[in-house]
């Protein structure tokens, strides 16, 4: 479990809002910072807002200043929305590196670390932000919606899933996908330890839905650097297999393969002209994520 401590961090949150985070093209009404050329009704409830001079009167709410004697008026989620989703990893895999009788500094903590950031930015702009955890105990779905509560509620679901078994990227980008249905923009947050995903096979999936697709690519220092010195026993977080190494004889090559993964991820990326960030926990995501950004913002 990681409480809210853990997962709102303001200082990325200020350096990530320093600019607007673009959504996917759409010819459809905005409440937040996309420009539209069509204007419409909003369609379902969200919250109440104290009235301010020059906002429409049809909007107060008669009966709140009935028992309050003060003007509020209702806000209203617009099914036209830009709506974005994250579909993070909670696979076992991901718990890698957590602190004993927790998940703090493991893959999955930087993970929903950063996907409370992303969403913190968007809920500021007037987007709506849903998330999806893949993997864990039971696959949990926080459907997109606008609003100051949204933010608590996905620090809630995120803060509450327990990462297991295998996350099936690929299967829970397709069902997400006809979930749904109209464009969205899905930021995948993932370490990508699987063999479908090295090709991407989730995102194509996403694309042959018209979804705008973003990666978030993350691994555990270790991962990356090996730092272990004595033969050690390797264990599959996902699975029963096991190997023991020796990392002095083998750390040259695996270097090269890591590397080589994270370039042919990025490459594949590249090809589809999808926005793509890497990091691993031992660094500020912050680069990444503004490099994943600026991608967006080139279009």
């Amino acid at each position: 479990m990681l409480d809210r401590s853990q997962l709102f961090d303001a200082d990325l949150v200020s350096r990530i809002a320093r600019r607007e985070i673009p959504g996917p093209p759409s010819y459809f009404p905005h409440r937040g910072a996309h420009r539209s050329p069509r204007r419409g009704a909003s369609l379902e409830f969200s919250e109440h807002a104290e009235y301010t001079p020059g906002e429409d009167l049809r909007n107060l709410d008669w009966k709140v200043y009935a028992k309050t004697d003060r003007y509020f008026v209702k806000r209203h989620e617009d099914e036209r929305l830009q709506r974005a989703v994250f579909l993070v990893d909670a696979s076992a895999s991901m718990t890698y590196g957590a602190e004993p009788g927790g998940l703090s500094a493991s893959k999955y903590h930087l993970a929903a670390r950063i996907t409370v950031a992303l969403a913190a930015c968007l809920l500021r702009q007037g987007d709506a932000v849903g998330v999806e955890v893949a993997g864990g105990e039971e696959r949990t779905y926080l459907p997109p919606r606008s609003g100051s509560a949204q933010l608590e509620a996905v620090i809630e679901v995120l803060g509450g899933a327990r990462p297991s078994g295998r996350a099936g990227l690929t299967g829970a980008c397709r069902a997400l996908g006809e979930r749904l249905r109209r464009a969205a923009a899905v930021f995948v947050v993932s370490d990508l330890l699987d063999e479908e995903e090295e090709d991407l096979a989730g995102v194509r999936a996403l694309r042959a839905r018209s979804l705008s697709a973003r990666v978030v690519h993350l691994l555990h220092a270790d991962e990356v650097d090996l730092p272990y010195e004595n033969t050690t026993r390797f264990l599959d977080m996902e699975g029963p297999q096991s190997r023991v190494i020796d990392p002095l004889a083998v750390r040259r090559a695996y270097a090269e393969e890591i590397r080589e993964f994270v370039r042919r991820v990025a490459r594949g990326a590249g090809l589809l002209g999808v926005p793509y960030g890497f990091c691993t926990t031992g660094e500020d995501p912050a680069p990444a994520l503004g490099s994943m950004l600026l991608h967006l913002r080139k279009g």
